[in-house]
Order: C-alpha cells, then sequence, then structure tokens
C-alpha cells in the first residue's frame, strides 16, 4: 500500500466514513425493529353476538386479533377502550340467514386486518349455508376449492428458451441495487476525495518538492492506486462486518425472518461476476476526472465547485439506475447503459434483469475499459500541463524572492 493509501487509511475522515454507514444502517434497523413490532401486535377486540357458532369461530383466531371473552355488551366494551384496553368491538347480528357485522374501533388503537375477519366470517356464512342445503363437508371442501394457476416466466437466449425463477430474478434485482447505490457513494466521496489531495499539495510548495523527485505521470498514477487500495480496504472491511454480523445474526428470530426465503449464495452471485468489474472501472473513470478537475483549482476552497459536473454526472447515472431498477427494457435504459459514464450504475440492473446478453456485456466493458484509457490519457496531459504550469511559476517566484533578497542584502552592504 503506497503513502497516499496510508495516509488516508490511517485518517480520522476515513474511519468516519466507514463507520458512518454502518451507524445510519443501524439507527434504520433499529427504527424498522420497533415500527415493526408496535405493528405486529395483534388487536384486542371485543365480540358482541349471540350466536355461539360464530363466537367459537372468531375465538379460536389468535393470529390476526385476540378476542377479550370477558366483554360482552358494548357498553362494557366503550367503557374498555377508553381506558385503552380494548383497540375495538365487533358487533354481529344475523338477518334473514345472512351475518352482517359492524367492527368500531378508535383512530389510536392497533389496527385490524378487516380482509381476514371478512374472510373468517364469509367462511361461517358458507358453512352454515350449506348446512342449510344439506351438502356434506366434502360438497363443501369442493365447493370452496380455488382454481389453480401456475405462474411460469421465460426468457430466450440463442433460440432457445429457458425457465427463469422469479425468486432469483429478485435477488439479482435487489442486488444490483445495492451495487448500484454502492457504486454512486464511492465514487462521490473517492473523486472528492483525490481531488482535495491534488488541490491541497498544489496550493502548497510541496508540489515542487515532488515534482523534483518523480514525474508527474508517476505521481498521477499513484493517486489513482492509492485511491483503489483505500476503496478497497474500505470494501473488505464491510465484507468482514457483513460476514460476522451475519454469523452472529443467525440466532436471532428478527434476523431468521428477513433471511428466510433469500439465497445467500445467489445473492453473493448476483453482487460480484460483471458487477465488480463495472464498479472497479467506475472508480477508475471517475477517480481519472477527478484528478484532472483537482487539478484546476489552487485552493483547496474551490474543490468543491471544480467537482460539481462530475457529481450530476453521477447523479444522473444514479438516477438512471433507478428508473432502470423499475423498467430495465426502456430503451433508453438499454442506450444509456452502454455510456461509459452511465454504464458502472445502469448496467448492473440489465445484467439482474437478464435483458443483455454476454456479448452486450463483453461490449459495454470494452467500450469502458477504452474510454477509460482515454479519460486517463487526457486527463494526465492537462494534469501535467497545469501542475508544471503551477510549479513552474511557484519556482519563479521563488528565485524572483531569492533575488530579491540578494539585491536588499547587496544594497545594505554598499
Amino acid at each position: 500500500m503506497n503513502k497516499f493509501a496510508k495516509k488516508n487509511v490511517k485518517s480520522v475522515g476515513f474511519i468516519s466514513m466507514v463507520l458512518s454507514p454502518i451507524v445510519i444502517l443501524l439507527i434504520i434497523g433499529a427504527v424498522i425493529y420497533f415500527v415493526g413490532s408496535s405493528f405486529s401486535e395483534s388487536p384486542t377486540i371485543a365480540l358482541i353476538t349471540n350466536d355461539q357458532d360464530i363466537r367459537t369461530a372468531l375465538e379460536s383466531e389468535t393470529e390476526e386479533f385476540k378476542v377479550a371473552k370477558k366483554v360482552t355488551s358494548i357498553a362494557e366494551a366503550e367503557k374498555q377502550m377508553k381506558a385503552e384496553k380494548l383497540d375495538g368491538y365487533l358487533e354481529i347480528a344475523i338477518e334473514n340467514d345472512s351475518i352482517n357485522g359492524n367492527y368500531v374501533h378508535t383512530s389510536s388503537g392497533q389496527s385490524l386486518d378487516l380482509s381476514s375477519l371478512q374472510s373468517i366470517l364469509s367462511v361461517t356464512q358458507l358453512n352454515r349455508t350449506a348446512s342449510q342445503l344439506g351438502l356434506t363437508e366434502v360438497e363443501v371442501a369442493k365447493l370452496m376449492a380455488p382454481a389453480k394457476l401456475d405462474d411460469r416466466v421465460i426468457r430466450f437466449e440463442g433460440g432457445n428458451i429457458t425457465s427463469q425463477n422469479d425468486q432469483d430474478t429478485s435477488i439479482k434485482m435487489w442486488s444490483a441495487y445495492v451495487v448500484g447505490i454502492a457504486v454512486f457513494i464511492f465514487i462521490i466521496n473517492y473523486a472528492s476525495i483525490i481531488a482535495q489531495e491534488i488541490a491541497s499539495e498544489k496550493g502548497t510548495r510541496i508540489m515542487e518538492i515532488i515534482l523534483s523527485s518523480v514525474s508527474s505521470s508517476v505521481h498521477f498514477f499513484g493517486k489513482l492506486v492509492g485511491i483503489l487500495l483505500v476503496c478497497l480496504t474500505q470494501v473488505v472491511i464491510y465484507g468482514v462486518i457483513g460476514l460476522v454480523a451475519y454469523q452472529f445474526g443467525q440466532s436471532f428470530e428478527p434476523v431468521q425472518n428477513v433471511l428466510q426465503g433469500i439465497d445467500i449464495k445467489e445473492l453473493l452471485q448476483g453482487l460480484l461476476g460483471y458487477s465488480i468489474v463495472y464498479f472497479v472501472l467506475g472508480i477508475i473513470l471517475y477517480a481519472a476526472i477527478a484528478a484532472f478537475l483537482g487539478s484546476l483549482v489552487s485552493k483547496i476552497e474551490d474543490v468543491n465547485k471544480a467537482v460539481t459536473p462530475l457529481v450530476f454526472l453521477s447523479m444522473i447515472g444514479f438516477y438512471g439506475g433507478m428508473f432502470a431498477f423499475a423498467s430495465p427494457t426502456q430503451m433508453i435504459v438499454k442506450i444509456a447503459s452502454y455510456v461509459p459514464l452511465f454504464t458502472p450504475m445502469i448496467m448492473p440492473f440489465r445484467v439482474a434483469s437478464e435483458t443483455v446478453s454476454t456479448s452486450g456485456n463483453l461490449l459495454s466493458i470494452a467500450l469502458m475499459v477504452i474510454f477509460t484509457i482515454l479519460c486517463s490519457y487526457v486527463s494526465l496531459m492537462l494534469y501535467r500541463s497545469n501542475v508544471l504550469v503551477y510549479s513552474d511559476a511557484g519556482m519563479f517566484k521563488t528565485m524572483k524572492a531569492s533575488w530579491s533578497i540578494m539585491r536588499n542584502e547587496k544594497k545594505k552592504e554598499a
């Protein structure tokens, strides 16, 4: 690891940059957990009815709601609701062999899923009607049997038809979503870092010392390699933290509920592969452009203004990726995915949705490599000219100051 990477990894800014997303995720997770816990509590209701069959059917339900068996009148139910011991009461009457229900509740109580309640009442109504018509349990079961409908997704590749798993596609799409956000955040952070580094060196005389020891090309590519090493360090840290958290969290029931139905192997495959290629190339491309923009300014205060065009370009790519998440088959998404500046944020969604062929992936990668090399070369040339001009100007100022001191000393001697 070069000196630039070591300096940034040991800095307080890098530590805060690594920890801040983790802290934010922990806060969001805590909020979701407590909010989810409050909504997952089953409401407690009173049941007002004289029909024993309905009472038995509803009291046996314990997942969606709980029935307060001791409350049997509306007056008592309203009294309990005022004391916030009940969330509501259900009044049921039988009119013309039809079940009519009326659910009364407060806005501050736990919400009740009325669709599940209506489903229970509908089944009870059907059983009562079947009993009156003299139907057997087998006949009632046949009457209630739903129609069977299978869903199969296929795709055409190379003239062949292959089946596509909806769950696998969903996992891949969310993996691409994670990659798109990570690319955007890393580009913004590290582009700003390299621009600030170069601008800060230009703002001092250290650039003259550096260029007296190494060439501007070595200095330029050293900065890019350093950025990649710092970025890799952050990725490895997140990988280790994620692995430890996964192993530790498997014993908790909320984590098990979240991970249920998720194939970790498929998730990792979605994050790796082509996505890691787009991630690395995107970092190199934007870092090269940021290095050039940083060389245009001589004060660190002007860095934010200099990298503003780069921020806008990355934002366009980020929102393009969000649009690709919803509609990966749109023509504008297909075209934008081959624009090298937007490819790192958009193409992972097309890969995840399997709307791009292998040749399309290779073409986009080739375009990115060519464009990255071209941008790096142009940035290097412009960087060298800007830095050398500044360095020559600084050396001229230093020589001019020395000559002035020498003249003043000669005047004093005279």
